[in-house]
């Protein structure tokens, strides 16, 4: 049975709101019945015939779909849109362009990822009163792998009915009933009379046409897009240099902004020394302080305010977190896995009494992993202006319109401004991987933007202020056991996660009301293996507080939890003497799908095959996202302990997969990011401040030493699931397990690799065995 709400949704639901929008939506259903959550309702505009809301056609043929979600590198335009044309017997060639809309219509709304509810299963009153309040406050973002999930089936509806609309004003044009009627490739044909009628030329007169209740669906067996790779829509126009992204906006006369954060989170500013001295640096306009905790320089031209933001010389307040390094860090982290009230995620049976039975065979381990940062490829950016009515715009490559829209009225509040109205613009992202769904670059730029009315202000971070003052995923440890039984598989497992709220981190900054940390499901993502049959099972965590700010990461819990878990299920397999493959899928023996990706990664990899020494293979499965993602590592360990990851073999059962090359493109993406947080991904802290700057010191992976990437999809019936996150989720613990089968050296904490700088070439080598 499908949960109608979850903590986070009532979370992200109730918090985002300040409950306000709620309860009135509690206390006025009357008026929330009138929301249009479906948007099938068309209309005429100009040349244009506005079937409904992802549907515009025009008197040529053209064809504009909607795909109200941030096109963020994976993809989504394109599937989204294959949907639309699928329904609508439309050729996926160039009369179809992609829109991305920003206004906030309710048919656009994110409910999905709040209710988690598919939208085909979706009923009663509690998913009714959601899908409308989200609705009407235009809750719309992009991440959680959850776009296709929550938009394939309103978009295939949306085809359908624009399809039926069509046929129905081709069966009054040329009088006969729309049952003698068939489409393709654009066109209603007659076949009796052999009379046909372009999309284009019936546009208008089905716009305004009521829309079916219930529109009829294809038959799965009557598809021709869905499920074959068709090309990207986005790519051309990137090529050429097209498309705008956040970085690309420029308005007439307008003013950069280079900003200078706390090197200590938390620190305000108490002075500037040499404010005039900076002031008078060629092209500078204005040195700011913003809400008393940032510096910035406005200039004719980034790179004069960047320059200039270098010669400030700043005093900051203390904060308390100036003794604090990554080895305190880790530290408390360590202290909350034996000490602490944790709270309880799952207790089934008793797996307290089967670890502490009489002759328990226990198997226990600790690993821990560092914070990371995003490193995106655009650094944080955004633009803003408040013009002399008091309408404010807003652009940048933003992941979730609240929080932009939250941000720039935050921004403008700490100017003592309040916009009339506020346009958002969102443009392409250059890489988000949930780092561009909080506001505090929006903020920044919409207070500049009214400090100086009537001129747009671009702010861009540095690339050391977005590594080293940045947002990053938190930190964590954790401690599993089992008991193991005759057999040697587990009969209890025991887990326990200590890391920081992302929850409650990110509420503390965009929320009006700061959820508590206790409980945060987003820390536990992966722990609980649901899909091993395990008789006895507990899950808990603990929140450990920093001074760090948390945000959502790519994959979140799972980008660590899974390294723990399938790691420790590689230690078992160890201690019960069995084969880590074989170990598995006896766990998987009630899991049937989870079996069916293991296996097929396993043939991929030809898995039992012999290897040469200092070579080895490693194995790790998740489901995440709705979706089971399989994979194994292929290593190589030079004498001298440098560490190549040779070739990784990916299999992944999304559910219903629209584009094909769209999912085998994220797997092969996630995995690299994956490799690169196994092996080389670490933020420090030294004296309460980040130590990384740049691409030198938080080094990614480069192609010349990527591994081979392998991806195929194991088809099931069940509906689409997500793809943008699960490539990264196995690939930490698939190339830890790789490196114990080459070396017989357990290695439980990430990085897994040293990166050294060995004359003119940078390798990665094991850790020495007094760190691992």
């Amino acid at each position: 049975m499908p949960r109608l709400i979850t903590r986070r949704g009532l979370l992200l639901t109730g918090a985002a709101l300040g409950g306000t929008a709620l309860v009135a939506g509690i206390a006025g259903i009357g008026y929330l019945s009138t929301v249009d959550v479906d948007g099938l309702e068309g209309h005429v505009d100009g040349e244009s015939a506005v079937l409904n809301a992802f549907v515009v056609l025009h008197p040529d043929g053209s064809v504009v779909i909607n795909v109200p979600r941030t096109e963020m590198g994976q993809g989504i335009h394109t599937g989204l849109a294959m949907i639309v044309a699928e329904e609508m017997d439309l050729p996926f060639d160039d009369r179809i362009r992609v829109d991305f809309p920003t206004d906030a219509h309710p048919a656009y709304s994110t409910w999905f990822n709040v209710l988690q509810v598919r939208p085909e299963e979706a009923s009663g009153p509690v998913v009714w009163l959601g899908r409308r309040v989200l609705g009407e406050m235009g809750f719309i973002a992009t991440g959680a792998s959850g776009s296709t999930m929550g938009l394939w089936h309103p978009m295939r509806v949306a085809g359908a009915a624009a399809r039926q609309m069509l046929i129905a004003a081709a069966a009054i044009r040329l009088g006969v009933p729309p049952s003698e009627l068939t489409t393709a490739a654009g066109v209603v044909r007659h076949e009796a009379t052999e009379r046909a009628l372009s999309y284009g030329e019936l546009a208008r007169a089905a716009a305004v046409l009521p829309p079916p209740d219930d529109p009829v669906l294809k038959a799965r067996s009557d598809w021709r897009l869905i499920g074959r790779s068709q090309p990207r829509v986005d790519l051309p126009a990137k090529v050429r240099g097209a498309p705008v992204f956040g970085m690309d906006v420029t308005l007439p006369d307008m003013l950069h902004a280079a900003i200078r954060h706390a090197p200590v989170f938390g620190a305000s500013v108490t002075g500037v020394r040499n404010e005039a001295t900076v002031r008078s640096a060629p092209g500078v306009v204005d040195v700011v302080q913003i809400d008393g905790r940032h510096v910035a320089v406005l200039a004719r031209s980034w790179w004069q305010a960047e320059q200039a933001a270098w010669l400030l010389q700043i005093d900051w307040s203390a904060t308390g977190a100036e003794a604090v390094d990554s080895a305190r860090l880790a530290a408390r982290l360590t202290e909350a896995l034996a000490t602490g009230s944790p709270h309880d995620h799952i207790d089934e049976g008793d797996a307290a009494a089967a670890l502490a039975a009489p002759g328990a065979k226990v198997i226990e381990a600790e690993y821990g992993v560092p914070f990371v940062t995003h490193a995106c490829m655009e650094p944080m950016n955004a633009t803003a202006i408040l013009h002399p009515d008091g309408r404010a715009e807003i652009w940048a490559p933003s992941q979730n319109r609240v929080t932009m829209r939250s941000g720039a009225a935050r921004g403008m509040g700490w100017a003592g401004v309040s916009a009339r109205e506020t346009t958002l613009h969102i443009t392409m992202n250059g890489g988000a991987f949930g780092r561009r769904s909080d506001q505090d670059v929006i903020a920044e730029a919409a207070y500049l933007a009214a400090r100086h009315p009537g001129r747009a202000v671009k702010v861009i971070w540095s690339r050391e202020e977005d590594i080293g003052r940045g947002l990053y995923r938190s930190h964590a440890a954790a401690r599993l056991r089992a008991a193991l039984g005759p057999d040697g598989l587990p009969v209890a497992y025991d887990a326990l996660v200590a890391a920081q709220s992302i929850l409650h981190s990110m509420g503390g900054r965009n929320l009006p009301v700061t959820p508590g940390p206790d409980g945060d499901v987003l820390t536990v993502e992966g722990l609980d293996k649901r899909h091993y049959t395990l008789p006895n099972r507990r899950m808990r965590s603990q929140h450990v507080p920093s001074h760090m700010p948390i945000h959502f990461w790519r994959s979140n819990g799972f980008s660590f939890n899974t390294f723990f878990t399938e790691s420790f299920i590689d230690e078992c397999a160890q201690a019960a003497g069995a084969d880590p493959l074989a170990y598995r899928r006896a766990l998987l023996r009630d899991s049937p799908r989870h079996l069916a990706v293991l296996d097929r990664v396993a043939r991929m990899a030809g898995w039992g095959a012999p290897l040469a020494p200092g070579r080895g293979r490693g194995i790790a499965i998740e489901e995440c996202y709705r979706s089971v993602v399989a994979q194994v590592a292929e290593v190589t360990v030079a004498p001298d302990g440098e560490v190549t990851v040779d070739r990784l073999f990916c299999a992944i059962d999304a559910g219903l997969v629209i584009n094909p090359d769209q999912v085998v493109a994220q797997m092969e993406g996630g995995a690299i990011y994956g490799v690169t947080t196994a092996l080389m991904s670490a933020i420090r802290v030294e004296r309460g401040a980040v130590v990384e700057t740049n691409f030198h010191d938080f080094p990614v992976q480069r192609l010349a030493n990527a591994p081979a990437i392998a991806v195929e999809i194991v088809e099931s019936g069940g509906p689409p699931c997500g793809a943008g996150e699960p490539g990264v989720v196995p690939a930490a613990a698939a190339v830890a397990n790789a490196l114990f089968a080459a070396t017989g050296r357990r290695l439980r904490h990430l990085p897994l690799t040293v990166t050294e700088t060995i004359g003119a070439h940078r390798i990665r080598s094991m850790l020495p065995p007094d760190q691992a």
